[in-house]
């Protein structure tokens, strides 16, 4: 295990991350600092259905759901190698025993395997290509890795939630770097009637803007909350409440 531990104090609770740098850092600070998610914990303390983790990193909402509602089963599933360890890692160092990780990222089609394309900064991998000059598709501002990229294992919703006999999503949380306006516009329509939240962190491109997004989540019935990022307005959070 590694040897830097950021602890933070959350519901009378210590928690305790491993942790490598300052991206690490920032996305711990997300949710114990500027508090990004706030807007979800109710939802969170009320869910009774499983929690989808997607894009899980190192483990911080996991940890942080599992905090709010530990008789909730989570599903983390995290695709690049050495995010998955830190993930089972803190996971460990927190006994969270009701997460369960999968090493995997998520798809719209039905291949096994997919491209990871990767950035310098750990929480911003994406199967978006990051090919070449900066692609207009990926989400602006952020650190582009020319030619780095590694074939990850690949699953989509729908065998995600067969194969581990899912009935019901409490709450679809998705912080996937751009891939989410692909993902979001693939789900079929019996799939999102069985989800009753839906948490996306969205990262506005030159091909993809937020409202669009909006519009769409808005088209199977759900309600959305807007929540811009502070520091830089083409990020941010949108959470979603099923009204059907």
């Amino acid at each position: 295990m590694r040897d830097k531990i950021r602890e933070v104090k959350f519901k009378q609770q210590t928690l305790k991350f491993v942790y490598r740098d300052d991206s690490d850092i920032s996305v711990i600070d997300e949710f114990f600092v500027d508090k990004m998610y706030k807007a979800t914990e109710y939802q969170i303390s009320n869910i009774k259905y499983p929690i989808l983790d997607i894009g899980a990193h190192i483990g911080v909402f996991s940890i942080y759901a599992s905090v709010i509602n530990p008789k909730c089963q989570i599903f983390a599933l995290e695709p690049e190698p050495a995010n998955f360890e830190l993930l089972k890692d803190n996971l460990k160092l927190n006994h969270n025993e009701n997460v369960k990780v999968l090493r995997a990222a998520l798809v719209s089609g039905d291949e096994l395997n997919t491209n990871l394309y990767l950035s310098k900064n750990t929480h911003n991998h994406s199967t978006v290509s990051l090919r070449g000059s900066p692609d207009p598709s990926y989400p602006l501002g952020t650190s582009y890795a020319i030619s780095s990229s590694i074939t990850v294992p690949a699953i989509n919703l729908e065998r995600l939630i067969k194969e581990q006999k899912i009935k019901q999503i409490g709450l679809l949380k998705m912080d996937i770097e751009g891939a989410e306006f692909d993902i979001i516009s693939n789900i079929k329509y019996p799939i999102f009637n069985h989800i009753q939240n839906l948490v996306v962190e969205y990262h506005e491109s030159n091909n993809h803007k937020r409202p669009e997004l909006e519009t769409l989540i808005r088209s199977h019935g759900f309600s959305v909350e807007h929540f811009p990022n502070k520091f830089d307005k083409r990020f941010g959070l949108l959470v979603c409440r099923n009204k059907r």
